[in-house]
């Protein structure tokens, strides 16, 4: 979650601006805040798009702004999301392969930074019997799973059951620690003051 506010020092130096129009001045900070957050939203979703094998469409589904008030001079970009599936990002080959997965096995990848790994429960061994694999529901949907070693799926004991291959949630790889608002935080800043400077000449035009 990212809160963009401005200073009181913005607010005087924005009524010193307006001359008379002073009284302006908090619509003027509630124009720049909200603009900047939509560009703020832009820029995370670029940034994801950039470091990882995520399409910007599924990232921008998963982010919203509330909006500043003039009562209230702060906008709020936030992101709600559970894991990915590792489908949604890179798998290779992507291919439904009936009884057991493509020979050779599967490689995926979450972030175009790193190379593709192999997709077994022990990623350096020979021949792993739990190699992952992708998968089609009878709804249609395809994903990449993998067998639990003494699990029984409950429709045929006979068979180990299968689990979901998942990657790190929206709101993860755009997080505060080691996500991408890092990258971005500097410019985030610099629209917010080119922004509010535009609103004023709008305001004074």
């Amino acid at each position: 979650m990212i809160h963009l506010q401005v200073e009181m020092q913005d607010l005087t130096e924005i009524e010193s601006a307006l001359g008379m129009m002073r009284d302006r001045s908090k619509y003027v900070l509630r124009a720049a805040v909200n603009d900047t957050a939509g560009q703020t939203v832009k820029l995370l979703v670029d940034g994801v798009g950039k470091r990882y094998y995520m399409s910007k469409s599924n990232v921008r589904k998963s982010m919203s702004i509330s909006k500043a008030t003039v009562r209230t001079l702060t906008a709020i970009v936030a992101s709600e999301g559970h894991a990915n599936e590792l489908y949604d990002f890179k798998v290779n080959p992507r291919t439904y392969v009936r009884g057991g997965g493509a020979p050779g096995g599967y490689k995926g990848n979450v972030r175009r930074d790193r190379k593709a790994g192999r997709l077994a429960l022990k990623p350096g061994a020979a021949g792993d019997q739990y190699r992952a694999f992708v998968v089609r529901y009878k709804s249609g949907h395809m994903t990449v799973g993998q067998r639990v070693p003494g699990k029984r799926m409950r429709s045929d004991r006979r068979k180990e059951a299968v689990k979901t291959l998942l990657s790190p949630s929206v709101p993860t790889m755009l997080g505060h620690e080691q996500g991408v608002y890092r990258e971005v935080e500097p410019q985030i800043q610099e629209l917010l003051q080119k922004s509010i400077q535009e609103q004023i000449r709008r305001f004074l035009g």
